[in-house]
């Protein structure tokens, strides 16, 4: 007997080598596009468990104002379903007025402590140098030195949202239909809501960011929130099979059955025509670089069918999983 026949990942490779996804993107023209677009925005609305046909009011609040060097921190917190609050970060820079009517980014956090490592709150230069320049993760702070509005909030467990972990969530919300991925897809969908409130803010420049899960929670969220005019997706790029099954990874990374209906750069495409940019280190141990490379194309082909080839960039740099900017910050200032 071939102890293959004792493994369990050789029988999910099988598996996976006898599915052809629904919705994987073939179309010829921008009619078929258009079916394409919307059939699958509505099976992925459904893999994420849906969303509630009503959305409850914000009730937003304001529990403190910190000033800071070139920005004003606000700690805020608003409602994205009933009895379910959302703390958040809000950087507004200096010398921007409520009459100015600024762009914005909702820049979306990873693993580790939630809002406070993108906005770059630390207690002392140690854990700076464990929790943010590693990854380069404040770039929260770093886009509102740079004149943006920023809202950062935390994610479902994260932060102060973590009585429960990733695993926990996910696992239990299978009990109810209720996917990790679509509760904080809404949460940032109401968080866009949030941004719009703001008079400070220009709703027609409004960008999204994030790094590691933030590029998952990027990609999810600018995918189904056409709000969303420009998206940065940091070390997040790759196929499902060689980010999700051919290693682990966290459990809120998964969405159900997504596979019989879609690949990653296919929900990366719904993204298309408005502009994308995909940052990936060269040396980022947690995708395949090769399979980066291949699986990039099919985003370009949508992007050109759209005729937006210059709408879609990559930023593959030197450098392991973290935050480059090297193309991020100019990518933001060309198309807000």
């Amino acid at each position: 007997m071939a102890s293959s026949e004792y493994s369990i990942k050789a029988y999910l490779d099988r598996v996976y080598a006898n599915t052809t996804p629904q919705f994987r993107f073939n179309a010829e023209t921008k009619e078929e596009w258009a079916v394409w677009h919307r059939s699958l925005k509505e099976k992925l609305v459904e893999l994420l468990g849906g969303f509630p046909p009503n959305k409850c009011p914000l009730k937003p609040e304001i529990l403190e104002r910190v000033e800071e060097e070139t920005y004003w921190r606000e700690k805020v917190v608003f409602e994205s379903r009933e009895g379910v609050s959302v703390p958040a970060y809000l950087l507004i820079p200096k010398g921007v007025e409520e009459k100015d009517k600024a762009k914005a980014l909702l820049c979306l956090h990873g693993h580790g402590r939630g809002k406070d490592d993108v906005v770059g709150i630390v207690s002392d230069d140690v854990e700076r140098q464990q929790n943010i320049r590693p990854l380069n993760y404040d770039y929260a702070r770093q886009f509102a030195e740079r004149g943006y509005v920023v809202l950062a909030p935390d994610a479902m467990c994260f932060g102060e949202r973590s009585d429960i972990s990733c695993a926990w969530a996910f696992t239990s919300g299978l009990l109810l239909g209720a996917i990790l991925v679509g509760l904080r897809v809404w949460d940032a969908m109401r968080a866009m809501d949030y941004l719009e409130s703001r008079p400070e803010v220009d709703a027609d420049r409004i960008g999204c960011v994030g790094l590691s899960w933030g590029g998952t929670h990027t990609i999810y969220t600018s995918a189904l929130d056409e709000r969303i005019k420009v998206a940065v997706v940091s070390g997040y790029f790759s196929s499902f099979k060689d980010i999700l099954i051919d290693r682990t990874c966290c459990s809120c990374q998964y969405v159900p059955n997504i596979l019989k209906y879609a690949d990653l750069p296919d929900i990366v495409s719904l993204i298309a025509p408005r502009p994308l940019l995909i940052e990936n280190g060269t040396r980022d141990p947690l995708y395949t670089l090769e399979v980066v490379k291949k699986e990039y194309p099919r985003v370009e082909k949508v992007y050109h069918l759209l005729e937006g080839s210059d709408r879609v960039d990559s930023d593959l740099f030197d450098g392991s999983h973290r935050f480059s900017g090297k193309k991020a910050f100019d990518w933001f200032e060309r198309w807000l």
